[in-house]
C-alpha cells in the first residue's frame, strides 16, 4: 500500500506548521509513512510574517509580535529551539491615543475598550465628563441577554455609550482587526466581554473584579508581547528549515482548482514555472484566504457561497528611519492610536525603537505607520508620492517630527485582514458543513478561528490532527 501523501495549499504560518505537526504526528510511525508536499504561490514563504532587515534597522513588514496570553504561540517556539531568543516588548510610556490636537495616554485598565481602573478613567482626558457619566450608568442599567451574536460597537455602546466606544473601544479593536467595530462579531472577536457581562449582570463590574482577580497572575507571567532577536521571519526561516527534509516545497506554483474523480480521488490542477501539472493527494489542507479556497473548490459539488462572504481589509504600512532628529523626540511610549472621527489619514502609529530594544542602532529612530482599515480603505491606493507625504503631514501634526527620513519602506497587504462580521460563527458552521461533504479537504488559517501567529499555529495543529484522523479511519 502507498504512503498517503497530503497537499497543503498556502505556504504563511498556517501551512508550514501544519507541515510539521504532520511530520510530529507519523514519527512514531513506520519511515516513510506519510509524504507531503506544500504549495506556494509566491516566491517566498511565511506569509504575512516579513522581516526587514538593514545595518540600522530591524523592521516587521507585516505582524510585529506575537501575543503570549494564547500559549500556542511562546509553546511552539519552544518545542522548536527558538526559547533563547525571544525579546520582550518595552513596557516604558504605554500608548497614546490622538485626541482633539493632542496625544493623551491611554489610561490604564482599559485594553479591551472597558474600564476597568475607575480611578485612571475618571482622571483621563480623553473622555469628556458626560461620556464618564454615560459609561458608569452602565451599573444601574438593566441587565439584559444577548440569545444572538451582535457587533461589538452595539454591545458596548448600549452598555457605555457612544463616545467611549468611538474614542478607546473602536481604536484599540481596529488595530487588531483593521475592522470596523459595527460590524465586529462579539462571539467570534471578544466573547470574554460577553462572559464578563452575564457572569456579573454588568459588564463595568465585571471588568473591576476580573482586574482584581488577574493583576497578580499577570505580574507573574511575564510580558504580554514577544518578538524574536532576529525578527519574526526566523520563526518561519526555523520552521521551514525542520519541514524540508520530508516536505516537498513549491514556491513560485498557483494552485489552480481541485479535481475529484469518480473512484474517489483528489488531484490539484497546479501551475509550475509556466508548466501544467496534476499533483494526486488523500489529503488536503487548504491555508489560503477564504476567497482563493472558494476559487480553488468551486469545481466540486459543494456550496462555496459562505466562504465568499468573508470580507477582507486592505491595509498598508508606511515606516520611516531617521538619525536622532534635530530636537529631542517627545515619544517616550510604544506609539499612538488615531479614532476613526479625527480624520487623519493614519490609523496608527508604532515609534518601533521603543516597543522593541533590538530594532534600531543607537542614535536612530524607527517609526511605522499604518493606513487602512475596513471602510476606510482609500489611502491604500494611492500612489507612494501622496501615501509618503500623507502620513509625513500626519506625524508632523501628531508628533512634530519634520526631519527627512533616511529609510522608507512602504508595504500594501491588499485583502489581507479577514473580517468576522456578525454571525461569523454561525457562517463557520455552515462552511465546515459544506466541507465536510468533501471527506479528506479542510479549512484552516487566520479567516476562521483567529487570524493572531499563535491562533494560526494552533489551527495548524487541530487540522493535522484531524488529516491524521481521517487518513486513519
Amino acid at each position: 500500500m502507498n504512503n498517503p501523501h497530503v497537499v497543503i495549499i498556502g505556504g504563511g504560518i498556517t501551512g508550514l506548521v501544519a507541515a510539521y505537526r504532520l511530520h510530529q504526528l507519523y514519527a512514531s510511525e513506520t519511515e516513510g509513512a506519510i509524504s507531503c508536499t506544500l504549495v506556494e504561490k509566491e516566491g517566498r514563504l511565511g506569509g504575512k510574517i516579513q522581516t526587514k532587515r538593514t545595518d540600522a534597522y530591524t523592521l516587521e513588514v507585516g505582524p510585529d509580535s506575537i501575543f503570549t496570553r494564547k500559549p500556542a504561540g511562546v509553546e511552539f517556539m519552544k518545542e522548536i529551539g527558538l526559547h533563547d531568543t525571544m525579546i520582550p516588548v518595552s513596557s516604558q510610556g504605554g500608548t497614546l491615543v490622538w485626541h482633539q490636537g493632542k496625544l493623551h495616554p491611554l489610561p490604564p485598565g482599559i485594553q479591551t475598550g472597558v474600564p476597568s481602573d475607575l480611578s485612571a478613567f475618571a482622571k483621563t482626558k480623553l473622555v469628556s465628563l458626560q461620556g464618564k457619566a454615560r459609561a458608569l450608568l452602565e451599573v444601574l442599567l438593566p441587565h439584559v441577554p444577548y440569545p444572538d451574536d451582535v457587533s461589538v460597537g452595539e454591545f458596548l455602546r448600549k452598555r457605555l455609550g457612544n463616545e467611549i466606544v468611538d474614542t478607546l473601544a473602536a481604536p484599540l479593536l481596529s488595530g487588531i482587526y483593521a475592522g470596523d467595530i459595527d460590524h465586529l462579531s462579539l462571539q467570534a472577536t471578544m466573547p470574554m466581554l460577553r462572559e464578563l457581562y452575564e457572569k456579573n449582570a454588568r459588564l463595568l463590574l465585571g471588568a473591576v473584579r476580573q482586574r482584581k482577580r488577574v493583576s497578580s497572575v499577570s505580574r507573574l507571567s511575564g510580558p504580554m508581547f514577544i518578538t524574536l532577536e532576529h525578527g519574526l521571519e526566523q520563526l518561519v526561516d526555523h520552521v521551514v528549515s525542520q519541514i524540508t527534509e520530508y516536505t516537498d516545497v513549491k514556491v513560485n506554483t498557483q494552485a489552480l482548482d481541485i479535481q475529484l474523480t469518480s473512484d474517489g480521488k483528489y488531484y490539484i490542477h497546479i501551475v509550475e514555472e509556466g508548466r501544467e501539472s496534476l499533483v494526486p493527494a488523500d489529503a488536503i489542507i487548504l491555508a489560503t484566504p477564504a476567497f482563493d479556497s472558494a476559487v480553488l473548490l468551486g469545481g466540486l459539488e459543494i456550496d462555496v457561497r459562505k466562504l465568499k462572504t468573508i470580507r477582507y481589509a486592505s491595509t498598508a504600512t508606511v515606516s520611516f528611519g531617521y538619525t536622532r532628529p534635530s530636537y529631542a523626540f517627545s515619544l517616550v511610549g510604544s506609539g499612538f492610536l488615531v479614532p476613526r472621527h479625527e480624520g487623519m489619514s493614519i490609523t496608527a502609529c508604532t515609534v518601533v525603537s521603543n516597543k522593541w530594544v533590538h530594532a534600531s542602532k543607537k542614535g536612530t529612530l524607527l517609526i511605522r505607520c499604518y493606513v487602512g482599515r475596513d471602510g476606510d480603505e482609500e489611502a491604500v491606493t494611492w500612489d507612494d508620492e501622496k501615501l509618503i507625504r500623507k502620513v509625513k503631514e500626519d506625524l508632523e501634526k501628531t508628533t512634530g517630527l519634520k526631519d527627512e527620513p533616511e529609510f522608507v519602506h512602504i508595504k500594501r497587504w491588499e485583502s489581507s485582514m479577514p473580517q468576522y462580521d456578525v454571525g461569523h460563527l454561525q457562517r463557520l458552521e455552515q462552511i465546515d458543513q459544506e466541507i465536510a461533504k468533501l471527506p479528506g479537504i479542510f479549512l484552516a488559517g487566520a479567516a476562521y478561528r483567529g487570524m493572531g501567529i499563535p491562533d494560526c499555529i494552533q489551527d495548524a495543529t487541530r487540522v493535522s490532527q484531524h488529516v491524521k484522523n481521517y487518513l486513519h479511519e
